[in-house]
């Protein structure tokens, strides 16, 4: 009895010994290059098991004794894969294809909160690493114009202005990594300062977003985000040089760069840490229209270190610096310009329970422009210094709810701005702000954000700027976003203080103090048809009423400020598609309208009514190469001259007749991880003596390798 009681007890042991766990071991690999992918989601189809591949794209599962056993295999950027285990004593090696184009990202930045594309209410596109490396662009100036319905717009003086939604750079929050970019000179940012290797995707929101950043977001924001070690440890390396023809001048080749790109992270245990550097010089000449160097150098370089102290916590440390020298010389006049930028931050996250979260980020941004003009003789004209000084620092609170998110913060932020071009030298600036958002469903069809964020500055009253979105799923790909928020600017320093008289031009520019904040009330309203495979298209159509819009004006000949207007109209509409011809080949459009009208009716100086990109983008199914061509085209319009003796905008003698820009450029293989790329901007040799582009055809060469 005893003895029968035993061995039933052993027959069970060994029973269930059969189906008690096991385990499958394997390696995930590119199908392509046979390298291991790191952070592979690993899944048992129907046993809710899984795990993620490591450093070295290995994973182990242990599963129960079934005779069927399925592995899902998915990865961002590669197509899924469903694997049927027929051996399970075997180790596995499992290939993934990479996807080379795809329609979905996350996002972060219009709702801060991280979500898929396709399901953000507010309207939001995407630059993805790939794009990036895919358009043999140099810096981010190169890189956005003629991208994502975002315009380049050479402005009188020669410098470039951003442009969405028919608003130009006054309107627009320039990011990077969520800290704004300091030095805002003349309303202009040189975006020639952050290299396009050092940039891991660019996300543009359009329409007003002051119930989050404040200040300036009444256009959108874009939001530069940098390369971090998060995924795997890298190096890459290139040098580029580029040679640029202009048809002012006839002798050929008479503006060049080299230009050298450095990038390495690293992954030790908890600590993540990656820098970069970035070095280009420039020699040209002042034949070229609005260019009055002869010799540019850049030097830029990023610092991130990241550290996960435990679980719940984990702290950042971010430094972008970027130093900027020009030379020039003349028979009447020598000039020199440095310009250096500096942007640390520091961060801390708290997860402190399993649905709530809460950040801290302390950021100091530095700016400083030293301009000097001497006559050959040894005469001093002008000696001029501007340096601009801030604090940031804001508070983020998260909570996860069955339905949705909310966010609520506090932002405060102290700046100052010391300048020989400033009215009694040096002026402060300091802003205290609350907001607060809901990001929720209604049901499975309707998603709605809805926001709103108080700012008080020193010098002016409070403004509340709130905002509402919504996204509506018509059936399983039609959907339709709409926004409406309120937006405001304060007036720059440059706007409110600055004294500077133009020797060489003979006239004196002063700032008006009493200049109150530009308001907004805006809308964005489109539909979109998409399919994650295939195509996306969307037509969106948008408004902003404008309250105190800002100009200048002329007081007397030779003598001119800033005044508040009463009011301004901007309206417009935008088309833009996607198409995925094959897992090779990718085109994108757009086409944009736009009719910017002050008070009286009359159009906005220098507005340009039509305007179109198109783009088309080859990969090799092996990878071995890659090549991309671009074009931008303007339409006709005529431009307007600030007259200063009058200040009144004058339109030009003649109309400019429609133009287009055409990029082209490839990447090779040519040995293992070592490229070969090049490249022609402006290949029609397209330029305009007084109103752009300045510089014609230019060609590049570039190496690079990644390790």
């Amino acid at each position: 009895m005893k003895y029968g009681l035993f061995m039933r007890f052993v027959t069970c042991i060994a029973f269930f010994s059969g189906i008690s766990s096991q385990t499958i071991i394997g390696t995930v690999v590119d199908a392509a290059t046979k390298t291991p992918i790191q952070n592979v989601n690993v899944y048992i189809k129907n046993q809710n098991v899984g795990t993620a591949t490591s450093s070295s794209g290995s994973f182990s599962l242990d599963y129960s004794n079934d005779k069927n056993i399925i592995l899902t295999v998915s990865h961002v950027g590669y197509k899924d894969k469903s694997v049927v285990i027929e051996d399970k004593s075997k180790p596995l090696v499992i290939t993934l294809d990479e996807m080379f184009f795809q329609m979905d990202d996350i996002v972060v930045t219009s709702t801060r909160t991280d979500k898929l594309h396709k399901n953000v209410p507010v309207a939001t596109e995407i630059i993805s690493r790939k794009d990036i490396l895919d358009s043999g662009a140099l810096n981010i100036e190169d890189l956005l114009n003629g991208y994502s319905g975002v315009s380049l717009q050479t402005s009188v003086d020669g410098g470039s202005m951003l442009n969405i939604l028919g608003m130009d750079s006054r309107y627009i929050l320039i990011l990077v990594d969520g800290q704004p970019i300091t030095g805002k000179f003349n309303n202009h940012v040189s975006l020639d300062q952050i290299p396009a290797s050092q940039v891991k995707k660019i996300e543009i929101i359009k329409g007003p977003n002051s119930s989050l950043y404040g200040s300036e977001a009444m256009a959108g924001v874009i939001n530069i985000i940098t390369l971090d070690t998060s995924d795997e440890n890298f190096t890459s390396i290139s040098i580029r040089y580029n040679g640029s023809e202009n048809k002012l001048k006839s002798d050929g080749l008479n503006h060049g760069s080299e230009s050298i790109q450095f990038s390495s992270g690293r992954i030790v245990g908890p600590v993540t840490a990656s820098v970069s550097c970035d070095i280009e010089l420039i020699e040209t000449d002042k034949t070229i229209q609005q260019i009055d160097a002869d010799d540019i150098s850049k030097y830029s370089g990023t610092l991130d270190l990241k550290w996960k102290a435990s679980t719940d916590h984990t702290f950042g440390l971010k430094d972008i610096i970027y130093s900027h020298t020009e030379y020039g010389a003349s028979s009447l006049m020598t000039t020199s310009t440095r310009i250096n930028r500096n942007s640390a931050s520091v961060n801390h996250r708290w997860q402190f329970s399993e649905n709530w979260n809460l950040s801290h980020t302390l950021n100091h941004s530095y700016y400083s422009r030293s301009y000097v003009q001497e006559r050959p003789w040894g005469d001093l004209v002008t000696d001029d210094l501007t340096k601009e000084d801030s604090f940031e620092y804001e508070s983020l609170i998260q909570k996860e709810t069955a339905s949705g998110v909310i966010n609520a913060g506090f932002e405060g932020s102290s700046a100052s701005y010391t300048s020989d071009r400033v009215q009694n030298g040096t002026q402060r600036v300091s802003t205290a702000s609350i907001f607060g958002q809901y990001d929720f469903f209604i049901g499975n069809a309707l998603n709605m954000v809805a926001g709103v964020r108080l700012d008080h500055y020193s010098e002016y009253e409070a403004v509340t700027s709130p905002r509402i979105g919504l996204m509506y799923t018509i059936a399983e790909r039609w959907k339709i976003r709409t926004t409406w928020g309120k937006g405001f600017r304060s007036p720059s320093f440059m706007e409110r203080f600055i004294d500077w008289n133009h020797v060489q031009f003979g006239y004196r520019v002063l700032g008006n103090s009493e200049l109150k904040p530009e308001l907004s009330n805006g809308f964005t309203a489109g539909v979109e048809y998409y399919h994650p495979a295939s195509y996306q298209v969307s037509l969106m159509v948008y408004g902003t009423d404008f309250k105190n819009l800002i100009e200048d004006y002329s007081i007397e000949a030779g003598l001119l400020s800033y005044r508040n207007i009463e009011q301004a109209t901007y309206r417009g509409l935008e088309l833009q598609g996607r198409w995925i011809i094959s897992n090779s080949w990718l085109s994108s459009w757009g086409f944009n309208i736009v009719d910017n009208r002050d008070g009286a009716g009359k159009l906005i100086p220098n507005t340009q009514p039509l305007s179109g990109y198109a783009r088309l983008a080859y990969k090799s199914p092996k990878r071995f190469w890659n090549g991309s061509i671009r074009m931008k085209w303007v339409g006709p319009y005529t431009p307007e001259d600030y007259n200063p003796d009058t200040g009144e905008y004058e339109k030009a003698g003649n109309a400019l007749d429609a133009y287009t820009i055409l990029d082209m450029n490839a990447s090779f293989q040519v040995w293992k991880r070592i490229n070969l790329g090049f490249g022609i901007r402006n290949a029609g040799d397209y330029i305009h003596e007084r109103y752009g582009p300045f510089i014609g055809r230019s060609m590049f060469i570039e190496i690079s390798t990644t390790i």
